[in-house]
């Protein structure tokens, strides 16, 4: 009789180190299939632009210069434009770090976010602060001497 108990006892010991074991190897697939879908690069989608028009007095010879683009009706969206020499960059003015909108300090000719002083320079790279993305460029092109800024919306 004691024989069949301590058998009992195995067997059931050994069933729940085998359901103990199965839930964690279970957990585990979960958490890798998980991982595979995070860290699986995205497949990088085509952005569309829409393209709007930059007034020509609103552009410097050689500078940065905050525009304010119409979309439509009353809604705006701010942009910078920084030309040099024969190059023309916009940028977006939202920080990458946290999405605060950057300022252009003119002594030290350089992008300021006012939420965590990260710094970019007239190009959009990062110069220092906790951004590791540059900020983003808009394309732009010029048609019949007419400036245009993509946009996507």
């Amino acid at each position: 009789m004691q024989l069949i108990q301590q058998d009992e006892k195995f067997q059931r010991r050994a069933f729940l180190k085998r359901i103990i074991r199965f839930f964690f190897l279970s957990i585990s697939f979960i958490f890798l299939i998980l991982g595979i879908k995070i860290l699986k690069p995205k497949n990088p989608r085509k952005r569309e632009y829409k393209f709007f028009q930059i007034p020509e007095d609103k552009i410097l010879r050689n500078g940065v210069r905050k525009v304010d683009i119409n979309i439509g009706g009353e809604k705006y969206l701010r942009i910078y434009v920084i030309s040099k020499e024969d190059t023309l960059i916009a940028l977006s003015p939202i920080c990458t770090h946290l999405g605060c909108f950057v300022n252009f300090d003119r002594n030290d000719n350089e992008f300021v976010c006012p939420c965590h002083s990260g710094r970019y320079d007239t190009e959009g790279k990062v110069i220092s602060g906790p951004p590791k993305e540059p900020l983003q460029r808009l394309p732009v092109k010029i048609e019949n001497n007419k400036i245009y800024v993509g946009l996507a919306l």
